[in-house]
């Protein structure tokens, strides 16, 4: 078996304790780094200081919304080409459509199967091996 050690880091950004566990035990176990935030602002700020390679975002969220937080990081320097995967349990054609016009890449349907996490996040980071070395 591979080793599945990633020098990728995603920062998930869920209010949900309950839905950070699940995204964080995943996506470690696929060999990411995972950094959390528990809301719009701290997200943010962890994204400016960490520049992470992926963003899972909740998109309801109390104080910067998803949508809010997407804004902000789409018109920040060195953070735009981040892909940003949108979460929510909202089924609203007018939310996901939102959440495109505004940079994020996918958006994903709570409750997820973590299968379906993992199919999206390497649709944005294939795994080290399937890179070409550039040169």
């Amino acid at each position: 078996m591979m080793n599945k050690k990633s020098n990728r880091t995603i920062l998930t950004i869920e209010d949900s304790g309950t839905f950070r566990n699940l995204i964080r035990m995943t996506l470690e176990f696929e060999g990411f780094k995972v950094i959390e935030a528990s809301d719009g602002q701290s997200g943010l700020d962890l994204a400016r200081r960490k520049t992470p390679d992926l963003i899972v975002l909740d998109l309801m969220m109390p104080g910067l919304d998803g949508l809010q937080v997407c804004q902000q990081l789409k018109a920040s320097p060195g953070l735009q080409a981040i892909p940003i995967v949108l979460l929510s349990s909202s089924d609203d054609s007018d939310d996901i459509e939102a959440c495109l016009q505004h940079g994020a890449q996918s958006y994903l349907m709570k409750p997820f199967r973590p299968t379906m996490l993992i199919d999206v996040v390497r649709q944005y980071l294939p795994p080290a091996d399937t890179l070409v070395p550039a040169g």
